[in-house]
């Protein structure tokens, strides 16, 4: 009995709020109509059947999602509907100031959060998603300011420091202990603060500044932006609601993938940091001679019959998406090049995530871990092992690596037999864009 009135409560406030949702334009309801998820057991079905839809709680994040003439529009909107449409989920989305809005997902008074950054705190009582969004987080501070050319402000630094209210931004800035830290209203205000002189440095997204900034009608040399750290940003799910529906996660994650996503392209310094920094280490390690003596030794086997590397690649990709390892990636895992790629990878753990090493074929001949496929014929790093040109490199945009949780960028560089100056293999290294493009890193 107490289940059920307890289950009517919940049916009672949902109810509520859908009407509150409808009245006042603050709340957007996308696809009403029961949660379905076809996969479910009967248990799980029954608790859906309780639930007429889901509630997200969100706030407003320009360029993100934005009030249009009272409707909620913007890229994180897009992609959610694209993915909520793709799993047969119904959902609605409540505003309201960040902090209540951790705050009901913590009581179980909405099932969901977005956009948040990925949190220790909020991992105590909810779920993330995969990111819908990657944040770049830039110190700005004016041009006159006299600390202004200066690198980014440390916990240590005795400048005053300053974030938006109850933002990503403002929370990480206290979990790094950062000691005089401003927390003003809004993005117009915090800039306001920046321009005057009462705040040194404010901590905010680059792409949200911008935006702003324009609006306010200030111009770009009035201030100086310093990269600090990408973001990624998720959805976070009560863990009450991720119980009662254990595949949504799931569900969720993979039309995700399926959902246009923003491009995450690399800007001309990032670009030139990894020229300057990462490359020449990425080059040594290529041509360090232990490396070739292993590549050379799995070179030497025999090849593979015609239609067998797409077979595994398949295979491959099937047993990685479940979080398994099919028997030729166990394989390729346990030889003595994966374990010359280890090593490196222990080395340079800080900046790099990944490391691996592939043939003209295009397959895979050692990895430092698990990829997400064996065959890499039919991507762009392929042309480093297809040109021939021992001098060629590749540099690829960010993109979110979901075993590891980090935002990446590959560098490929062709590994190259000294004795003959052909390119015999290319090696990719998956850079952690968070470390890795650190002006100081």
């Amino acid at each position: 009995m107490k289940r059920q009135e307890y289950a009517q409560g919940r049916i009672s406030y949902r109810r509520s709020v859908y009407a509150c949702m409808r009245s006042t334009l603050l709340f957007l309801i996308a696809y009403y109509g029961a949660i379905i998820f076809p996969s479910f057991d009967a248990q799980t079905q029954t608790a859906l059947d309780e639930e007429p839809f889901m509630i997200l709680q969100t706030n407003l994040q320009p360029p993100y999602q934005q009030l249009q003439d009272g409707i909620l529009q913007g890229y994180s909107i897009t992609v959610l509907n694209c993915a909520f449409d793709r799993i047969g989920v119904s959902y609605g989305i409540a505003i309201a100031p960040r902090q209540r809005n951790r705050e009901m997902v913590r009581n179980g008074q909405a099932d969901g959060f977005f956009l948040a950054r990925i949190s220790p705190l909020m991992d105590e009582y909810a779920d993330p998603s995969l990111p819908l969004a990657l944040e770049k987080w830039v110190w700005v501070s004016g041009v006159d300011q006299k600390h202004s050319a200066a690198k980014s402000p440390t916990p240590e630094s005795l400048v005053s420091v300053a974030g938006i209210l109850g933002s990503n931004e403002a929370e990480w800035l206290a979990e790094q202990d950062y000691q005089d830290i401003a927390k003003v209203p809004s993005i117009n205000s915090l800039i306001s603060q920046v321009l005057i002189g009462r705040v040194e440095y404010a901590l905010v997204d680059k792409q949200t500044f911008e935006a702003a900034r324009d609006d306010m009608g200030y111009d770009a040399s009035q201030f100086n932006l310093t990269f600090e750290r990408y973001a990624p940003l998720v959805v976070y799910f009560g863990r009450e609601y991720t119980q009662r529906n254990p595949n949504l996660i799931a569900g969720l994650n993979d039309a995700l993938r399926n959902c246009e996503t923003l491009p995450m392209r690399l800007e001309d310094w990032e670009r030139e940091l990894i020229l300057r920094q990462q490359l020449p280490v990425i080059r040594e390690m290529a041509r360090d001679p232990e490396l070739l003596a292993k590549v050379k030794a799995e070179l030497a086997k025999p090849e593979m019959r015609s239609g067998a590397v797409a077979e595994l690649d398949q295979e491959w990709r099937d047993h990685s998406l479940r979080g398994a390892t099919s028997a030729k990636a166990t394989e390729t895992l346990q030889n003595p090049l994966s374990t010359v790629l280890a090593t490196f990878h222990d080395i340079h753990a800080d900046n790099m995530a990944e490391i691996f090493v592939f043939k003209a074929s295009g397959a895979i001949v050692g990895m430092s871990r698990l990829t997400s496929d064996f065959d890499q014929s039919d991507e762009p790093k392929f042309k480093v092992v297809l040109d021939q040109d021992p001098d060629q490199i590749q540099i690829a945009d960010i993109y979110f690596d979901g075993s590891t949780r980090a935002f990446l960028s590959q560098v490929t560089v062709p590994v190259v037999d000294p004795e003959n100056g052909k390119v015999i293999a290319a090696m990719t290294v998956g850079l952690d864009v968070s470390a890795a493009l650190r002006p100081d890193s």
